[in-house]
């Protein structure tokens, strides 16, 4: 499986890791969970540090759509990706800015620390 998430309970969060090729499927997959498991109103730190992905743009547009579908059900959590990969950060940051329309909250870092700031940060207004 190559997307996997826990909690994280002193931090109150979920913390995902991605590893190798990450499809389409294996998001819809990550989400069908998250959303089994009533997680996907939590804050979230991807790190997706050392995995690819075949996404395309059409693909992360119907991703934006399933976002915009799941906020009509439920609030999304932030999410923070972190990624060293070209491919993944660039698909990362069209989904960021195409679901910030909708009410999605999520950025793309290359490091953890940066990501892990934010996080707090947005954790911090919302309390």
């Amino acid at each position: 499986m190559p997307i996997r998430y826990s909690h994280d309970r002193v931090n109150r969060r979920l913390v995902t890791h991605a590893v190798g090729l990450v499809t389409y499927d294996d998001i819809n997959a990550h989400l069908d969970l998250e959303q089994k498991n009533r997680d996907l109103d939590r804050r979230e730190l991807i790190d997706a540090r050392g995995a690819t992905t075949d996404v395309t743009t059409a693909q992360v547009r119907r991703l934006v759509q399933r976002a915009t579908q799941m906020l009509r059900l439920v609030d999304l959590g932030p999410t923070a990706i972190v990624t060293d990969n070209d491919v993944v950060y660039g698909m990362a940051r069209m989904y960021s800015v195409l679901a910030e329309s909708a009410g999605a909250n999520t950025d793309v870092f290359r490091d953890v620390e940066s990501a892990t700031r934010w996080l707090n940060r947005l954790g911090d207004e919302q309390e």
